[in-house]
């Protein structure tokens, strides 16, 4: 039990100590979450993303959001909480941009999930060959195309045999249009009950491509998912988040203080979890306010930057300092680019924007234009 005036009360017992470390929770741990308790505002999320875990019915789920608004840490803290098999691939981390050297890496990291024995089992019944990764008889297998027909369909058979699931979760899931795995999961969705679907990303546009929205020819389209997504945290959830934080840290702030982190960071969680984490290290309010709006927005920029690479950088530069600084609708910033003497013809505006609405530096609503990220505006302004 922690007093609110900073002591923790009472007593010099092991297991009184040992009790209050497993319910403290730390809301302004840096690292992606992986407890329900260190999750702040999502138990309805969580809660209800576990069910549709535990629904035989629900195939595919989709979880989608800005950057840093805590899609990770939901889809851990739901994994864990389903009680079932699951593996989750950061695609990031994986080698996303050759199939055959993905689908390894899968069935390696599905027997690391599922338990080798089962993996043995599955291999041996349809190929006469153990796994491993650098085995090349396994290497040849996998690589080849009976590894989706033979592999999956066995894997599928088996932890039907048991009873059981098993949950397939792939963070920045659009990157693997690079080598049109959509094709796979499609394959996967339709003839393999046991395994399940989730797909999350931050370029909200690409995974909405990438699940075949509004695009018939594409492998994904027509399957049933349900979609959850992350937003930026209300302007009393902040508040409430950055009290909270910091009375499990017996700390303080003042309103004013409050008020300059709501205004600076605009609620994005991931912004005030690195605020309240400088702050937990004794750094002082503007200090830990500034570092945070400085390395932010030099990530920000360094995203941004790797998305221009190959692109008219001029071009999309000026569009988002439009937006940013309220000239945020189609025919205004085609009147400012004009008034700069910037040619731009009314398809080739539509594609720029639409680009970045796919990858997330822009949003649109009501004909409105914004820039979500606070840090990317303050990027831009430099």
């Amino acid at each position: 039990v922690l007093a609110t005036n900073s002591e923790v009360l009472v007593t010099n017992s092991k297991v009184f100590k040992a009790a209050l470390l497993s319910n403290h929770k730390m809301y302004f741990d840096l690292a992606p979450k992986a407890k329900k308790k260190d999750l702040y505002g999502m138990d309805f999320t969580v809660d209800l993303l576990v069910s549709y875990l535990k629904d035989s019915s629900v195939r595919m789920l989709i979880i989608k959001g800005l950057r840093r608004t805590g899609k990770t840490s939901l889809l851990n803290v739901a994994l864990e909480e389903s009680a079932q098999h699951f593996l989750k691939i950061d695609v990031r981390e994986s080698p996303y941009d050759n199939r055959n050297e993905f689908e390894m890496y899968l069935a390696e990291k599905i027997k690391e999930a599922v338990g080798e024995s089962l993996i043995e089992k599955v291999l041996k019944k349809k190929s006469g060959v153990g796994l491993s990764y650098k085995d090349v008889e396994a290497k040849v297998y996998l690589g080849s195309k009976a590894f989706s027909s033979s592999f999956f369909a066995q894997l599928n058979t088996e932890l039907r045999t048991r009873k059981e699931y098993l949950l397939l979760a792939f963070d920045e899931a659009q990157l693997l249009s690079k080598i049109k795995f959509d094709n796979q999961l499609a394959a996967i969705y339709d003839n393999y009950p046991q395994l399940k679907l989730i797909l999350s990303g931050s370029e909200v546009g690409l995974l909405d491509k990438f699940i075949g929205r509004k695009d018939a020819d594409a492998p994904l389209f027509g399957r049933g998912m349900i979609e959850i997504e992350t937003k930026k945290l209300e302007p009393e959830q902040a508040s409430q988040f950055l009290k909270e934080g910091f009375a499990q840290l017996r700390k303080s702030l003042s309103l004013n203080e409050i008020k300059e982190v709501l205004e600076q960071l605009d609620g994005i969680i991931g912004w005030t979890t690195l605020y309240g984490w400088m702050r937990s290290k004794n750094t002082a309010h503007k200090t830990a306010l500034l570092k945070v709006t400085e390395e932010g927005s030099k990530l920000a920029k360094k995203e941004l930057d790797h998305f221009l690479h190959n692109r008219n950088r001029v071009a999309y530069t000026l569009l988002l300092k439009l937006i940013a600084q309220g000239h945020n609708q189609w025919g205004i910033i085609k009147q400012q680019f004009a008034q700069k003497d910037k040619n731009i013809s009314d398809r080739q505006l539509d594609l720029y924007l639409k680009e970045l609405i796919d990858y997330n530096f822009v949003e649109k609503a009501d004909q409105v234009y914004s820039v979500p990220d606070p840090l990317l505006v303050r990027a831009l302004s430099q």
